[in-house]
Order: structure tokens, then sequence, then C-alpha cells
């Protein structure tokens, strides 16, 4: 953070607080209250990134004491109107200990025992398996595409060019493309739902009626700008989802599988253990 400028705001606010005459030169002066709380500079070190400076800088100290006074004043209220129930907090509190402390050992147990390979055998295996859990909620389309200026010279040939097979053909198309399209991909064989493309590319201009149109050309003019698109694959909401697009979906499954697999065994076998080393008894009353 910016150190210096934390420094001159901190100063600032210790001045005023010295000037009550409440601390001595000797103690570290805080740089906000709130009833019988106090913040100090250390508390608020790190909080402004590296790469913010001057009044952004002090605007997010400013901005962190005045939520942190907030709560503070939340907390007082809410101490002052109610009966707290200690026993309570502290079997929640030891709770959460107990909570956190499992959670450690099973992170730590899946980062040293899981096996994280997932083949591509085992996910088309999961996927034919599971099939009916993979219908396509909002339809998603394959998509090529080239952004060119509404300048762009010899775009009847960039067209032809665009709809050949022709690997001679590709070549060509990609040089024009790498000297004039801010912006292309030609043979893309991924699958994208339709909201995430329109946020580059002006879909929606193509007419959802048009969707099962494949490998024609869609020319588009936009804001000086020229999309040529062509649709490469269609799948609509409700149909099967296809397995390339759910593929990293189906690995993270099989791995979710594998924890919860990995940790029950655990469970099943330290159970075991303290049954065995006669750690455990159940006393009749």
């Amino acid at each position: 953070m910016n150190n210096y400028i934390l420094r001159i705001f901190c100063l600032a606010f210790s001045v005023a607080f010295a000037s009550c005459g409440k601390f001595t030169s000797n103690e570290e002066q805080p740089i906000a209250r709130a009833y019988d709380k106090y913040l100090y500079a250390k508390d608020i070190e790190g909080i402004v990134p590296p790469n913010i400076h001057g009044n952004d800088s002090i605007a997010i100290v400013r901005g962190f004491i005045d939520q942190w006074q907030h709560d503070m004043v939340l907390q007082h209220q809410a101490e002052e109107n109610i009966q707290v129930d200690e026993k309570y907090i502290q079997e929640q509190l030891e709770n959460y200990r107990k909570s956190l402390v499992r959670f450690q050992y099973e992170q730590e147990l899946i980062n040293q025992k899981l096996d994280t390979t997932v083949t591509e055998e085992e996910i088309t295996k999961y996927y034919e398996e599971h099939k009916k859990n993979f219908q396509l909620k909002k339809p998603i389309l394959k998509v090529s595409y080239i952004k060119l200026s509404d300048k762009a010279p010899k775009i009847d040939m960039v067209k032809k060019l665009f709809t050949s097979k022709d690997v001679r053909d590709r070549d060509l198309l990609e040089k024009y493309c790498f000297k004039y399209s801010p912006a292309f991909s030609l043979m893309d064989t991924s699958w994208h739902y339709i909201d995430e493309l329109e946020k580059t590319l002006p879909i929606s201009k193509i007419g959802a009626y048009n969707y099962e149109t494949l490998n024609r050309i869609f020319q588009i003019s936009e804001n000086n700008t020229l999309y040529l698109l062509i649709l490469r694959g269609s799948k609509f909401r409700d149909s099967l989802s296809p397995l390339a697009f759910e593929k990293e979906n189906i690995k993270n499954l099989i791995l979710n599988q594998r924890k919860l697999k990995l940790i029950s065994q655990m469970e099943r076998e330290v159970f075991q253990e303290a049954q065995k080393n006669n750690e455990l008894e159940v006393y009749k009353k």
C-alpha cells in the first residue's frame, strides 16, 4: 500500500486524539474510537492495494474506518439490549472450531491422497450412464466469426474463403485476418451459451429461427463494424447436452465423488482404529 499516505493519514487522526489529553506520548495513538474500543494504524495495514495512491488510498482507509465504527455501534447496541447467553455462544464457538479443524484435516487428506487424474474413458462412461442429468437449460452454439472494419477490403473474397473447405483458402483467410481483423475464430469447436456469445458478438441479430441454419455466412453491420458469422452447430433447450460441453463438469463431479469416498473411508478407518485401541467406551448407568 502507499505507506507514506497511510502514515500521514494516521498521524492526522493521532494528533486529534492526543490533543484530547487521554493518552501519554509513550502509548500508541489510536486513529479511531467507538465507545471503549480503539482502532490503531496496525489494524489497517494492508487494506490498500499497492497500485492505489493519493486520494483513492485515503478514501479506502476512510471507508474502512467508517465500516469499523458502523460495526462497533451495531455490536454495542446488540450487547446493550439483549441478555447474552454466554454458555450458548461458547457452545457455538466450540462447534464452529470443531468444524474448522475437521474441514482443515479433510482438505489436507484430499491434497495428499486424492487421485486427480480423470481419463477420457471415465468421463465418457459417466456421461453415458447419466445422460438424463445432462439436459440443456438454455441453447448453445458453435460459432466461427470474423470481425472487420466496415471499410475492410475484398469482403466478397473473404466470404468465399470463409466458406471454403480448401486448406489453401484457409491459409489465405488466416493471413487476411491477421492483417485486418481485430478478433476472429475460423474453426472454433467449442460450444458456448448464447448469452455468453452476445457479450462479444451480435448473435441475437441472426434471429433464433436461424440457429439451425448451419455453415452459412450471416453478415451483420453494427457501429462501423462488420461481423461475418457462421454457425457450426446448435443445440436447444431440453436437448441432450454434448459430451464436449460437459467434460469439465463431469470431471469435477467424478473428483467430488472421489473426495466423498476418501473422506468416508477415512472416517470408517479412524473409528475402527479407535475401537481396536480401546479408545471408546460406553458406560452403563
